[in-house]
């Protein structure tokens, strides 16, 4: 009886560093996860790099996808942008990555805040995810979503990059959308540039851009320059319509920009 008690005992002890080190040695590769939020439940992927030393917490990003990725299917997301930058190179992004996906097409992701911030505590809790180096970044009504989650959050985040982004939110609590033709305000560049201003920035845009107007990205910048905030930069790519993520996450080595401001 004791000797079945101890193997018991000795099973249970195995079963429980096991379980540790999982804890700290997250399985490399996309987990497709959901978390709750005010608006219900929210799909979406949290990314961990082969390679990395998991032993300790590891430099962690969110992604924030467009319009055209939205659904709750928990996999449209990965197509565009980051995701897909990072299945062609993915050893220039050494980063547990944050994916969710927003599940309404006619919402900003403001609507979504909680359910991103609950993503990005799972990925601390279960996925290696260093909760003290944690960059953003998105496209399109992304972009809009890592300026207004940045500025909601600016204890959470290092650095913040918005892709083709817009400051005002562009859709009402009842889905209807709200023109271009009323810009940002002055104030509303200056409220988010003061609340980003320990950050470090990088805006990009296209310079054809007919959806999202560039003067969006050059508003906001210049309003970061009236900041204390010397780590931000623009960068207007002169060719490029509304896709300046392409050139984003794939030529402006954005990568190593977020690895220097996510270091220890």
């Amino acid at each position: 009886m004791r000797r079945t008690f101890a193997l018991v005992i000795s099973t249970l002890v195995l079963m429980l560093v096991s379980a540790t080190t999982r804890a700290q040695q997250p399985t490399p590769g996309f987990h497709f996860v959901q978390v709750e939020g005010e608006q219900g439940t929210v799909k979406g992927t949290i990314y961990v790099p082969r390679g990395l030393d998991m032993s300790t917490p590891a430099p962690t990003l969110v992604f924030l996808h467009g319009y055209g990725e939205c659904g709750t299917d928990g996999s449209k997301n990965l197509g565009v942008g980051l995701p897909n930058a990072l299945l062609w190179n993915a050893d220039r992004w050494p980063f547990v990555i944050v994916m969710p996906q927003k599940p309404v097409f006619d919402t900003d992701w403001d609507t979504y805040d909680d359910a991103v911030i609950n993503m990005l505590d799972l990925a601390i809790a279960e996925f290696g995810a260093d909760p003290d180096r944690v960059g953003i970044t998105g496209l399109s009504q992304g972009g809009h979503g890592t300026i207004a989650i940045a500025t909601n959050h600016p204890d959470r985040f290092r650095a913040a990059a918005p892709v083709c982004g817009y400051t005002k939110p562009r859709f009402t609590g009842d889905g209807q959308r709200v023109s271009f033709k009323e810009p940002t305000s002055p104030e509303q560049f200056a409220q988010a540039a003061r609340m980003m201003s320990d950050m470090g920035v990088w805006i990009f845009h296209g310079a054809r851009d007919d959806v999202v107007p560039p003067s969006e990205s050059k508003g906001l910048f210049a309003a970061l320059e009236e900041t204390d905030n010397d780590d931000i930069k623009l960068t207007i790519f002169p060719e490029d319509n509304h896709n300046s993520w392409d050139s984003a996450y794939r030529k402006s080595e954005l990568w190593d920009w977020f690895a220097d401001r996510l270091r220890k």
